[in-house]
């Protein structure tokens, strides 16, 4: 059964210091599952407690052993059992104080640095990203992290398992349809034309996107990397995703050596490996990064271009927030087992509300 828990996520947090050795952890993942929202309107069902460890268990399978998942709220009933989480009844008081007191610590260090959600959001089609960006740049903080939750949220999203492929499709028509509310209600006059174009752009590349046998996404579209932000940003290549797409062995070894438990400086080892690789590789290819480069530029030109994106949502108002609001309040009644998860998750959202 595939279960959407998209819903329940709450953002990431990069964490600067925790555990080392083979126990370093550097990233944070929250989900809350609570049975009502912010106004008390009911928005799940109490899981049982099975439910509640089946998850855990899924969620936590799509991430690597340096991140944490953190699970909250009063709808997981083996935490609502259990108010510490699940811990062994035979932890003693005195344990279990150092594990609160290792906990609080961790709280208090997290709070500090937790600005991930604030994080713009790219597509790597350097002339989108940069038409998106300029658009937002003097717009308050809740619209950009609006806009770039599109992106993030409806169009270029990591793992879709969770989702049929009509469902994804859906999801991006919804994106659109946000993007053109944003366009329409606090995106600068004179940059929504290229705004709604360069969203529809990424939109088109979301929706030729495929994804393998676990529900991983491939965009086809290289990983650029960026520098300055708003009307500014430049994108430079990045070397760790040129490596990976022109030199799969050479990949496999900096892969290897990232993963080194026994070595303490394996991220330094792992930099002065990509460093020399990519100083190799263009001595011995000058043409390399073009070559890498055009592969992205070929992909877009044959299969994102003339995409056609899918209209399920075509007919929710955009020229408010009540109006969207209820708009969508009324697709979801028209249409009350479909793309649910995605749909209760926007009408929760503080946006709407604010």
């Amino acid at each position: 059964m595939n279960i959407d828990y998209s819903q329940f996520y709450r953002g990431t947090t990069n964490i600067p210091s925790y555990g080392n050795g083979i126990y370093k952890k550097d990233t944070l993942v929250k989900y809350e599952f609570n049975t009502t929202d912010e106004h008390g309107n009911k928005i799940m069902d109490k899981m049982s407690r099975e439910e509640t460890l089946q998850a855990m268990k899924d969620i936590g399978s799509q991430y690597g052993d340096a991140v944490i998942v953190e699970f909250s709220g009063d709808g997981m009933a083996a935490l609502v059992e259990n108010k510490k989480g699940i811990v062994d009844a035979n932890v003693t008081q005195a344990q279990r104080e150092s594990m609160e007191a290792r906990n609080a610590a961790f709280q208090k260090e997290i709070t500090q640095v937790d600005n991930s959600l604030e994080l713009p959001a790219y597509s790597g089609m350097y002339g989108a990203d940069k038409a998106v960006a300029s658009a937002v740049e003097n717009c308050s903080k809740e619209e950009q992290g609006f806009v770039y939750d599109i992106i993030r949220q409806n169009f270029l999203v990591g793992n879709t398992g969770s989702m049929t492929e009509e469902e994804r499709q859906a999801n991006i028509s919804l994106g659109m349809k946000k993007a053109e509310y944003a366009a329409e209600n606090f995106i600068p006059e004179d940059s929504r034309k290229p705004f709604l174009e360069a969203m529809e752009s990424i939109a088109k590349l979301a929706s030729a996107g495929k994804a393998d046998n676990n529900g991983n996404m491939d965009y086809g579209v290289g990983k650029g990397t960026y520098l300055g932000h708003g009307s500014n940003l430049v994108k430079t290549t990045n070397a760790l995703d040129m490596m990976r797409t022109m030199d799969g062995s050479a990949y496999t070894e900096y892969q290897k050596i990232s993963k080194e438990s026994s070595n303490e400086d394996r991220q330094l080892n792992a930099l002065k490996y990509l460093t020399n690789w990519y100083e190799g590789a263009v001595k011995k290819n000058p043409s390399m990064v073009d070559n890498y480069e055009k592969q992205s530029e070929e992909y877009v030109e044959k299969n994102v271009k003339d995409q056609k994106l899918d209209a399920t949502f075509s007919d929710i108002k955009t020229e408010n927030k009540a109006a969207f609001f209820e708009s969508l309040k009324v697709f979801q009644n028209n249409n009350p087992n479909f793309l649910s998860s995605i749909i209760n998750r926007e009408l929760a959202s503080k946006f709407w509300s604010i």
